[in-house]
């Protein structure tokens, strides 16, 4: 999975977006994160676009995600059906420590 962070923008894209019931976990952490941010999906690219005020999110106290990010990584890279479950206990896990 592509994700990027730009004060005020933060992008998730890949192709198991298109699964509504990740792609809606995902927007339930975003939301989680920053409540106010305005997301928007795309289905040509797959991709969640989230913008916010800048000073909304303090991306130090985030830092601490990315070992959970990297856990589902592979999962999502390699992604297959079967995997489903697990992607979205791994998203539960992530949401859990936001």
């Amino acid at each position: 999975m592509e994700y990027r962070y730009f004060p005020g923008r933060l992008r998730f894209r890949d192709h198991v977006l298109r699964d509504e019931d990740i792609r809606s976990a995902v927007i339930a952490v975003v939301k989680k994160i920053c409540p106010e941010a305005e997301i928007t999906y795309t289905e040509k690219t797959s991709g969640i676009l989230a913008t916010y005020k800048t000073d909304s999110i303090d991306i130090e106290k985030l830092k601490h995600l990315v070992p959970l990010l990297l856990e589902i990584e592979p999962k999502i890279r390699f992604y297959t059906p079967q995997k489903k479950q697990a992607v979205l206990e791994g998203i539960k896990k992530i949401e859990a420590s936001v």
